[in-house]
């Protein structure tokens, strides 16, 4: 999948999903080359892309227990973060 445009129609599938799971959006994320960090909060994690140079990345709560699913305002976030970032994006991951 390791390219831009799916991955932008991906988050936007996934953002209007009510059943998106952390394990999903997390391998979503890293296949174009996120690097998930553990906030160090149960369950939270930060975002960060290496095209991208930033102090404050997005990030994400995958809940507190196993099989929550991800609230749509997190992905909603990162989708936009996507589009936002879209040239760095796609170059790094051509």
């Amino acid at each position: 999948m390791a390219n831009y445009e799916k991955l932008f129609r991906k988050l936007g599938d996934l953002a209007t999903s009510e059943n998106t799971s952390c394990k999903e959006l997390t391998g979503v994320l890293e296949e174009p080359g996120f690097q998930i960090v553990d906030c160090g909060s149960a369950g939270h994690k930060i975002a960060k892309h290496p095209a991208v140079n930033l102090i404050d990345y997005p990030d994400y709560d995958c809940g507190h227990n196993e099989g929550t699913k991800v609230h749509r305002q997190y992905i909603k976030k990162l989708h936009k973060f996507v589009k936002q970032n879209e040239e760095g994006i796609k170059e790094y991951i051509k």
